[in-house]
């Protein structure tokens, strides 16, 4: 039998894989497309499991009340664990499940929860669900644990400034670790499984083959447009450096020929020294440059994956036109 992890560990964690059942992953599913439906926040619930060795085993999960109900989360959460130990249903809290409109997940208030969860178990995850992608005929799970150095920046609940970013050397790339997500059935949903398909026939799945591309880019070059409009006092600050940075060039280019020339004439050469050149005072939250930034890149790698598979796409339905026998007209 699994026993619990010890709290607050130095985060090291030996856990390499999560192995989630199908059931609650449905019920996952379904909890995250009801909510869509809503302008509340985005769905979020509870994973119950147990911890194997080097991996976390999810067997069941149940969702959080909106912020609309006016119920507690943590006594919620509690009465809910505390009703399914009776009835023989694993109730020990392994993290927490969110969903994600395409890919847009990386917040302050993220990075809050996953700490506190890590803080209290070490092995906690949490599993970020796409309702948007799934839709259009790939299943996006995808689980993710805060590494070392973004725990000791999120555990300060202040500002990131450049200090801690450059003691911590941590950013955007380095905040997470991605978990590898294996979903599994028991062999009675297996025979289960196997008996409705013999009831029910199978139907062509064409969604994974939609050939437009223009709405899913132009969602998500929105998206970065907005990130970039949340960048513009980050962005400010590293022109006024890059610019001074500059001038700080020509300055010393510029006193590096007068002392060769008063060199030449027997002349002592003028001291080097920095001449009015103050510092620039960074922004107090550095939080755009590495929140928002981590989300940029999210949003620049799924606009390379989906350019990929719609290049990928239209090559294939090039060559079976090409192919294709030309009828005579009229028929």
């Amino acid at each position: 039998m699994a026993s619990r992890s010890r709290k607050g560990g130095d985060n090291d964690s030996h856990i390499t894989h999560v192995q989630i059942d199908g059931l609650a992953m449905m019920k996952i599913i379904k909890h995250c497309h009801q909510d869509a439906s809503t302008p509340a926040d985005d769905a979020q619930g509870v994973l119950l499991g147990l911890i194997m060795e080097n991996k976390l085993e999810v067997t069941n999960c149940f969702p959080f009340p909106r912020s609309i109900d006016g119920v507690d989360d943590d006594r919620y959460q509690l009465d809910m664990m505390r009703l399914l130990r009776p009835v023989n249903v694993d109730y020990l809290s392994v993290g927490w499940y969110q969903s994600a409109s395409s890919g847009n997940y990386i917040s302050r208030q993220l990075l809050e929860s996953q700490q506190q969860y890590q803080e209290s178990i070490e092995e906690s995850f949490v599993i970020i669900y796409d309702p948007v992608k799934t839709a259009a005929g790939a299943l996006s799970l995808k689980a993710y644990r805060l590494t070392k150095q973004a725990m000791e920046l999120v555990k300060d609940k202040g500002y990131f400034n450049f200090d801690m970013l450059r003691n911590l050397k941590v950013g955007h790339e380095n905040m997470f670790q991605e978990l590898k997500v294996v979903i599994r059935n028991s062999h009675l949903v297996n025979a289960l499984l196997s008996e409705l398909s013999e009831v029910f026939p199978e139907t062509l799945n064409l969604e994974a083959m939609d050939l437009g591309t223009a709405p899913v880019l132009q969602r998500h070059l929105r998206s970065i447009m907005d990130c970039t409009d949340e960048m513009s006092q980050f962005h400010q600050f590293q022109k006024q450096t890059v610019k001074q940075q500059l001038e700080k060039t020509r300055y010393q280019q510029r006193r590096n020929v007068e002392n060769a020339a008063r060199k030449a004439r027997g002349e002592p050469p003028l001291p080097d020294e920095d001449f009015n050149f103050k510092p620039i005072q960074p922004p107090r939250d550095l939080e755009p440059g590495v929140i928002v930034g981590g989300q940029m890149a999210i949003y620049c790698q799924q606009i390379n994956n989906f350019c990929s598979q719609a290049l990928a796409k239209l090559f294939l339905v090039d060559s079976l036109h090409q192919n294709a026998p030309q009828r005579p007209l009229g028929q």
